[in-house]
C-alpha cells in the first residue's frame, strides 16, 4: 500500500467525530484520505485525495466540533481547509458514521457531557481586542520597504 505518490507521510490523524476516517498529508502536496473500518481488508482502504495548493505539507488534523472540516499547514506560510461536506463521495462512504454532531452545548462552548469546554466554539466567541493585537502584530512584522539611502558620488 502506498500513502503518497512520493515523499512519504509527514502527519497522520484520526476524525475523532467520523470513526475509520484516516487522514494523512504529505510532502507531495495532498491530503490523502483513508477508511480504516472496512470490513473486506485488514489494511486501510484510499477513499480520495485532494492538493492543498499551499506547498509541501506538514500537518493535518480534522475540526474537532465538525466532522467535515480538515484543516492542513504548508511550507508555503498558509493553511488550507477542506470541507468535506460537499464532496459526494466522502459523504457516501462516512455519513452514516458520524457521532456527536453539532448542538446548541456546542455553540455555547460546552461539550455535550458538561465535563470540559469545546475549545473551538470557545475561539470562535473570541476576544476581538485580541485578535486585532495578534493582526496587528503580525502587520508590522512584515519587512516594509524604506528610502534607499544616497550614495555618495565620487566627484571626477
Amino acid at each position: 500500500m502506498v500513502a503518497h505518490e512520493y515523499g512519504g507521510v509527514s502527519d497522520i490523524s484520526y476524525n475523532s467525530n467520523v470513526p475509520g476516517m484516516l487522514m494523512t498529508c504529505s510532502i507531495d502536496k495532498t491530503v490523502a484520505l483513508w477508511d480504516t473500518q472496512n470490513n473486506s481488508s485488514p489494511t486501510p482502504q484510499p477513499c480520495g485525495s485532494k492538493d492543498m495548493n499551499v506547498g509541501k505539507l506538514y500537518s493535518v488534523s480534522c475540526y474537532p466540533s465538525s466532522p467535515w472540516l480538515l484543516a492542513c499547514g504548508g511550507s508555503g506560510n498558509e493553511l488550507a481547509i477542506w470541507d468535506m461536506e460537499s464532496e459526494d463521495a466522502i459523504q457516501n462512504r462516512f455519513a452514516s458514521r458520524v457521532h456527536g454532531g453539532e448542538d446548541g452545548a456546542a455553540a455555547a462552548g460546552t461539550s455535550k457531557d458538561g465535563q470540559e469546554p469545546d475549545f473551538e466554539a470557545v475561539m470562535a466567541m473570541g476576544d476581538n481586542e485580541a485578535t486585532n493585537k495578534a493582526l496587528e502584530g503580525m502587520n508590522k512584522s512584515k519587512k516594509k520597504k524604506g528610502k534607499k539611502k544616497n550614495k555618495a558620488h565620487k566627484r571626477k
